[in-house]
């Protein structure tokens, strides 16, 4: 193997996606050397972080843990776009909808409406809660049942995924960050001196090192740590729909739809042509498939006949008026779980000088920007100014088994 190039900065970037763009970024307007490396050229298609969309909610049900993250997130957001002129972020407000019975367990959470409810009062975020047929009032193409309730969020939205990633990379290349695409990391090793990274093309030498790397994460962590991260393939489908001024975010939420079985979730999203700087004309509707697992090389990314037609008779078709069985657009997307559902956001357990950002478990775009911020933060001054106790190594060792030995090899 020829290495071509040897460099230096004062921080590396492993994984370009939504944490990793976000984290170069803040690098670069700290004003230190940056470092990006990616095995691909992002915004791309073959991990967790495209399909046009995002949902964005300031309250949320998943913990009290998230919501600075969620808050800084949109102040990130329009700073961005400020700096970029790239519209990012659009409010369509956002729907939870579940049974007044609490329904399934979402994101690790029970009686996801009233719990999502209660953070918004806690943090006093503009909210409301509704029965069936007032969401019915409003918006006549959602079928809710008389069982149901929802929750509804005017400050909920979505992001637009590839742009956002675009756009923080272009402004951290601006700000003298250097990007180095489609090339692979083979290794990297950390001592007392700093941390040394190995790709295909060159050796890059800085003081800390980042690690965002999505579905790959485990190939780059010890193999002790592998168990506490299950990647699941995820399919994305976009319906053609009988009147598209319906669905646009003008005039449409998100909506998140809980049932009594976690086999009966599934999310549809307005689209925002105008806003976002491109998007489907029609209903995206995604689920959530957590029974194989997969690995990024191995996963099946063909969407099948069989899978359209599930989607659209067991979720869409009982659920929404107005959207056709014409599946206009499909692709995969990757999540990575933990047992918990939690982010890791962290130090290396056996290197000081490494942080790593797993946010996964499928919510984690919303709060990319500020977890951006916080990992630059613990690269830079080693300590964040958000609160990310809930989200350490540490306590992964009794939900997988690791020992404390396991994490300290």
């Amino acid at each position: 193997m020829t290495q071509s190039h040897r460099e230096r900065a004062d921080v590396i970037v492993i994984g370009l996606g939504a944490m990793g763009s976000a984290a170069l970024y803040q690098l670069a307007r700290r004003g230190v050397s940056a470092l990006g490396i990616d095995q691909f050229h992002p915004p791309h298609t073959l991990g967790s972080s495209h399909g046009e969309s995002r949902i964005t909610r300031l309250a949320t049900g998943e913990g009290a843990a998230y919501v600075p993250f969620a808050q800084r997130s949109h102040e990130l957001w329009r700073m961005i776009e400020a700096e970029s002129g790239a519209p990012l972020l659009t409010l369509s407000g956002g729907l939870i909808i579940c049974p007044e019975e609490k329904g399934a367990h979402f994101h690790g959470q029970s009686d996801f409406v009233n719990q999502t409810a209660a953070i918004a009062r806690r943090f006093a975020i503009d909210h409301a809660v509704w029965d069936a047929q007032t969401v019915r009032q409003r918006w006549p193409q959602l079928q809710m049942q008389e069982r149901e309730h929802a929750y509804y969020e005017p400050t909920g939205g979505i992001v637009a995924v590839e742009a956002a990633i675009a756009t923080q990379l272009e402004l951290a290349r601006r700000r003298g960050a250097t990007l180095r695409l489609n090339e692979r990391v083979i290794t990297y090793t950390a001592d007392t001196h700093g941390v040394t990274v190995t790709t295909a093309q060159g050796t890059y030498q800085a003081d800390k090192l980042i690690i965002a790397t999505g579905a790959w994460i485990s190939e780059l962590l010890p193999s002790a740590l592998t168990p506490a991260f299950h990647v699941y393939r995820q399919v994305i489908y976009w319906f053609a729909v009988d009147e598209p001024a319906r669905f646009a975010a003008a005039n449409f939420p998100f909506v998140i739809w809980i049932g009594d079985r976690q086999e009966e979730f599934f999310t549809i999203f307005p689209y925002a042509v105008g806003d976002t700087g491109g998007g489907t004309v029609g209903a995206k509707v995604v689920t959530e498939e957590y029974v194989c697992t997969v690995t990024p090389a191995t996963v099946d990314r063909t969407v099948q006949p069989h899978e359209i037609a599930r989607m659209y008779q067991e979720f869409v078709s009982r659920r929404v008026t107005g959207v056709r069985a014409e599946c206009i657009k499909s692709g995969i997307c990757l999540y990575t779980n933990t047992p918990d559902e939690h982010f890791v956001i962290d130090f290396h357990p056996q290197h000081e000088r490494v942080v790593v950002a797993s946010p996964c478990s499928g919510h984690g775009f919303k709060h990319s920007a500020a977890i951006g911020e916080t990992l630059a933060q613990l690269a830079l001054d080693g300590q964040s100014t958000l609160n990310i106790d809930a989200f350490s190594f540490a306590r992964l060792q009794a939900l997988t088994g690791l020992g404390g030995g396991a994490l300290a090899q």
